[in-house]
């Protein structure tokens, strides 16, 4: 970005006019007990939304695979073909789709810059531009100075997928972001009451380890979303055939079982709004 683009960006973006202040930290410390249920509120929030994402996963492979198996079937091809149903979803001629085993190493891991990230007033400007359409509370970017530029989008993002764009929420991952992140990895850590060193070194791996799983599931949970409701969508009308379904009781008893927990799936545990990355 040249000096002219920076200009431009620092003018067009309300945040990053904000910062040219000297803003510094607020020195009211986060107690003990509200640091606890923050952790708790935030950690068990992901893990619920990974294994929502995971479930629907587990839903669409299942169906998946069971349509490939039954494809090679011709009297089926043609039962479909005779009854308007021919024309499959794409992600039903396209073999399995993607589980979490296959999330990559760029999802999984830490973020990382190809080149020296730009920043203004101590922000890098990546995660400027993430929030620049969003309301976020001016004395959160004290606190992000404190972290290295991948470590502010990665909060950022987090916040984002969270839905919470909060200060207590920023001074909760800060206060458990990795020395090796921190813009000064030997500035004393703070201590919170109730809460021992040996205690906030277990938060802090276990909360990056979630983190991590839970951006990498946020950043495909969209298109899950959009397979599962073509899926879900086609084998409603076909399950509504009594022909196919004769058919199917007859043939594939074990494949009409995978397709009627698809449709159960969607009436009992479908309905979760997806966080946004």
């Amino acid at each position: 970005m040249t000096k002219a683009e920076l200009r431009r960006f620092v003018e067009n973006n309300r945040h990053a006019i904000r910062l040219t202040a000297n803003l510094q930290a607020p020195l009211n410390p986060l107690r003990g007990p509200a640091f606890l249920r923050t952790y708790k509120r935030e950690f068990d929030h992901m893990q619920d939304f990974i294994r929502e994402v995971d479930a629907a996963q587990h839903q669409l492979e299942g169906v998946v695979n069971a349509t490939a198996q039954i494809l090679s079937n011709a009297p089926f091809r043609a039962l479909l073909q005779a009854h308007g149903l021919g024309t499959l979803p794409s992600i039903l001629t396209q073999g399995s789709p993607s589980g979490p085993n296959s999330r990559s190493e760029e999802q999984q891991g830490p973020l990382a810059f190809a080149a020296e990230p730009q920043l203004v007033g101590g922000i890098c400007i990546e995660a400027l531009d993430l929030l620049r359409d969003l309301s976020a509370p001016l004395k959160i970017f004290p606190l992000l100075r404190e972290v290295v530029p991948s470590r502010q989008v990665e909060i950022v993002r987090l916040m984002i997928a969270l839905d919470r764009v909060q200060f207590r929420v920023v001074r909760l991952l800060i206060a458990l972001t990795p020395r090796s992140q921190l813009t000064d990895p030997f500035a004393p850590r703070k201590q919170y009451e109730g809460v021992s060193p040996s205690q906030l070194a277990a938060m802090e791996t276990d909360l990056a380890k979630v983190s991590h799983e839970f951006l990498s599931v946020a950043s495909t949970h969209g298109e899950t979303v959009l397979n599962l409701i073509a899926v879900m969508s086609y084998f409603d009308r076909l399950l509504n055939n009594p022909k196919l379904v004769m058919f199917l009781a007859r043939n594939f008893i074990g494949h009409l079982e995978v397709y009627q927990k698809l449709l159960d799936f969607r009436e009992s545990r479908f309905q979760k709004r997806a966080p946004t990355v």
